[in-house]
């Protein structure tokens, strides 16, 4: 790696491409909890639009507290696959965006498992659905972790390091929480 040619960060021992590492990740966690905080409101949006449409059927109902599937169940795979994103960038693999996208559709599969299995069951077997539910549901919050667990597996080139990846590990804290803000944030955007 080359350093900075006669400049005072070449004279502090700085080299570029870590330099502009440090500047791309401070970047992305800042454009992360931008996201975040959009992904919140726009799911307290989808969560109150559900919730008027008074979707239903025969044994189930998205009104009342069956409109919490929405916060509850896209917000931990939206969540699950930024974490999976972040950790695979850090470690500078080449496909981290893809994973992590990948990592989110299988979070959103298992939400909608757990609420499919309540329409396909149906009332006749209501307490087959509901074990299913809560099977897939517990499957998603597991999830939440493994996708964090498998991405720091996957093989990945894991460049040596200066420091900590300071930044990286920010924007892994700072992601639910400017989730959580965002649908926060939402209640001002579309009252319940």
């Amino acid at each position: 790696m080359r350093s900075f040619p006669n400049t005072s960060l070449a004279r502090l021992g700085v080299r570029s491409s870590y330099y502009h590492a440090q500047v791309k990740d401070s970047w992305l966690a800042g454009l992360l909890v931008l996201l975040g905080v959009v992904a919140g409101v726009c799911l307290w949006v989808l969560t109150i639009a559900v919730g008027r449409a008074n979707i239903s059927g025969d044994g189930w109902s998205l009104s009342g507290n069956g409109v919490l599937v929405v916060p509850f169940g896209i917000g931990p795979a939206l969540v699950a696959g930024g974490w999976a994103a972040i950790i695979l960038r850090m470690r500078a693999h080449p496909r981290w965006l893809l994973l992590g996208i990948g990592s989110a559709l299988i979070g959103l599969a298992l939400a909608a498992a757990s609420l499919l299995s309540l329409v396909i069951f149906g009332p006749q077997g209501s307490d087959a659905g509901s074990a299913a539910s809560l099977f897939f549901g517990f499957l998603l919050y597991g999830w939440l972790l493994g996708s964090a667990i498998v991405a720091a597996l996957i093989s990945a080139p894991d460049p040596d390091r200066g420091d900590p990846p300071f930044w990286s590990i920010a924007a892994l804290a700072l992601l639910p929480i400017s989730l959580i803000a965002g649908c926060e944030a939402g209640t001002g955007v579309l009252p319940r």
